[in-house]
Parts: C-alpha cells; structure tokens; sequence
C-alpha cells in the first residue's frame, strides 16, 4: 500500500527555534518526504522563542495561502474530501480571525456538492485522558463548529498516545505515537474527558485512513505491523454521483530535502483514497519512515 499523501499533527522538533533539530528532522525524514506529499500542523514545540512564533518552521514548509497570514492553518481538497489544518496553540486558536475563517470554511464545504467528508487536522485535543488532558478552550470554541457542520473526523498530536474519542457524534482521535517516549494515562482526567474516550493505548503507531465513496475506515496501526483497532461507518445524505475535486498543487522544501507535488489527473470515481496520520513528536527516532515502511510491505 502507497497512501495518496500523509498527514502530520504537529511537534516535528522538540525547540522550534534550533535549526540543528530541523536539519535532523529533515535527515531522518528523507525518504517518507521525498516519496510523499506531507501536509504539517504546527504544534507547540514547533514554535519558538518569547511570542511562541512559527518563522522557522514557516521557512521549511510552503502551504497553500488560504488561511492565516502567517500560514500557520490552511485548506485544501482531495478527491470527495476538504481538510482544514489549523494552528491550536494558545498563542493562536483563540483569536477571532482563525475561528471566523474556520466557520468560513466550513460553510463553503458544506455547500459545496462535490465535498462528501471534512476533516480537521490540529496539535492539541479537545479530549484525552493522558498526560495533558483535553484542551476545555478547544471544547468550547471549536468543538461547536465541527458539530454543527458535521465534520468526518478530528485528528490530534499532544500526546504520546493512540485514542478515539466521541462527542456529540463527532470521533476524535490522537495519534501522538511517532516515535517518542509514550505518555502515562492521567492519574484524574476531566468527567467530559472520560466519557468522550472510548480507546486509550500506549503505543508507538500510525493511523491508516482509507475513504472511498461515502465510506471511511480509520485503522490504528502499531509499529510491529499489527493493528490496535479499526472504527468504520458509512456518511449518510451526499450522493454518489457527486464529481470528484482535484488537490491543490503543493510544495514542501526543507533543508536536507525538497518535495513538490504536482496536481494529478482527476480520480476515478469509486477509486479509494488511502491516506496516513502520523504525529511528528519524536522523528530523531525514526519512527514515521519506519511505519511508513512497514504500511508498504
């Protein structure tokens, strides 16, 4: 298997202000970068300095121009499917303009014929019951919007861990197993945090999302090869027929390595769409090319 692209949910250095860290994170991540379009989300490792600013990471990475001035969240289309990355770090997610444009976004999705699902990609999650616990802020600003416009799914990072979550019949799940060390359960969590998690694992993973027509499977897949779970369901009310959206032409260069996509032919109609997740947390390890490996076998 060769996924169409990979998703990254942010922390891909540990000090975002140190360009040895970038250089080691683009020397281990070579081949996946090379061989893959890559779309980042920026997480709060990946900022640096007093104002917790993005300029470093800004200069390695060339995301379409669609969202905040800064580039620090974006959008664009695949096949049926819209994805809006977008910057969850306190710095940034409380401010009036990001969720103006996010509730933008969402309306146009949602009017559009040819968008079956929506997907939202960010660092931090509205729940978890590991270490950092889910963000209340995200729950009361966000979360309302990916329910009243129904979103698909909500990937996060933040902690080192595999869960799934569902609120208010949207699934959550943190993929935060790349590479570095696992984070322990929280010893108390929050009552809306355990009642929104139904999966919690330890485990350093990746998450294969596979789409075709109205239906999504999203299996997380440890780094041995075997599989913690899959959750599947079928999106009700689009029809079939809708015409497929081409992706935006995207490109990503780094300082060890240089990825440009170009915009493909358009896909066949019921052609699947594979997809990977995987954090950026940890990549000195390795982790990520591993699991990418291990997907194509």
């Amino acid at each position: 298997e060769v996924p169409d692209f990979v998703l990254g949910t942010g922390d891909m250095v540990d000090e975002g202000h140190r360009q040895d860290q970038w250089q080691q994170f683009f020397d281990v991540e070579n081949q996946l970068l090379r061989d893959n379009v890559y779309f980042p989300a920026v997480g709060n490792h990946d900022r640096q300095g007093r104002g917790r600013t993005a300029d470093v990471y800004r200069s390695y990475f060339s995301v379409p121009e669609n969202g905040g001035e800064n580039e620090r969240y974006y959008a664009f289309s695949y096949a049926t499917s819209r994805f809006l990355i977008l910057d969850s770090n306190e710095y940034s997610f409380a401010l009036t303009d990001q969720t103006a444009w996010i509730e933008r976004e969402l309306v146009a999705a949602r009017q559009d014929s040819a968008v079956r699902h929506i997907f939202i990609v960010m660092h931090h999650p509205p729940f978890s019951i590991s270490l950092h616990g889910g963000n209340r802020d995200l729950r009361e600003r966000w979360t309302p919007l990916f329910e009243k416009y129904q979103v698909s799914a909500v990937f996060s990072g933040h902690d080192h861990v595999y869960s799934r979550a569902e609120h208010n019949g949207i699934r959550y799940f943190i993929s935060g197993g790349g590479g570095a060390p696992l984070y322990p359960r929280r010893p108390k969590s929050s009552a809306a945090d355990l009642e929104a998690v139904k999966k919690f694992e330890r485990v350093h993973h990746y998450l294969r999302v596979t789409v075709t027509g109205n239906r999504l499977e999203i299996t997380g897949v440890r780094a041995d090869g075997t599989t913690i779970e899959t959750t599947s369901w079928t999106e009700g009310s689009i029809p079939l027929d809708a015409p497929p959206v081409a992706p935006v032409q995207v490109a990503a260069t780094g300082a060890a390595s240089s990825m440009v996509a170009s915009e493909p032919e358009r896909l066949p109609e019921q052609r699947s769409v594979l997809w990977v997740a995987v954090v950026g947390v940890g990549l000195l390890l390795g982790a990520a090319v591993g699991l990418v490996r291990t997907m194509r076998r």
